[in-house]
């Protein structure tokens, strides 16, 4: 594993959705929405389901908010964004809070794996739970 610390975009898997699957296009909500509801569906939410979960969740919630992503924002990237503001996401809204309460949850791999270092489990476990929270407050007005 590459890059691993407690914000999504510190994890390379995040990463590379973003760049993959969300960036190549104007409107991901499609995406987006597709892997909130395979976590939602999943008895065992493995790693990069779950990652993808996050970097969606993350991304919608950057759209409503014009913070940016990461601290290595390109200018594509900041303009891509930045388009997103167009977009409406309140139908996503309580599809990824659950989504990343899912990740939190028993029976997801992601979780696991920082259940295994105790010093930065918490930090983690309260930005996923802090994500979905704000991504539902801010998403459903």
């Amino acid at each position: 594993m590459g890059a691993w610390a407690a914000r999504v975009f510190d994890d390379d898997t995040a990463l590379d959705f973003l760049e993959e699957q969300l960036i190549p296009r104007a409107d991901p909500r499609p995406v987006m929405q597709a892997a909130f509801k395979t976590a939602l569906a999943a008895d065992y939410l493995d790693y990069e389901a779950g990652q993808a979960v996050l970097a969606s969740a993350a991304v919608i919630l950057s759209a409503k908010t014009g913070q940016p992503l990461d601290d290595d924002e390109t200018e594509a990237r900041i303009a891509w964004r930045k388009g997103l503001a167009t977009l409406d996401f309140t139908a996503l809204a309580e599809l990824g809070s659950k989504a990343c309460l899912r990740v939190c949850a028993k029976s997801s791999e992601l979780r696991e794996l920082w259940e295994e270092d105790a010093g930065l489990f918490s930090a983690w476990i309260g930005n996923i739970e802090s994500l979905a929270s704000i991504l539902k407050q801010s998403c459903a007005t």
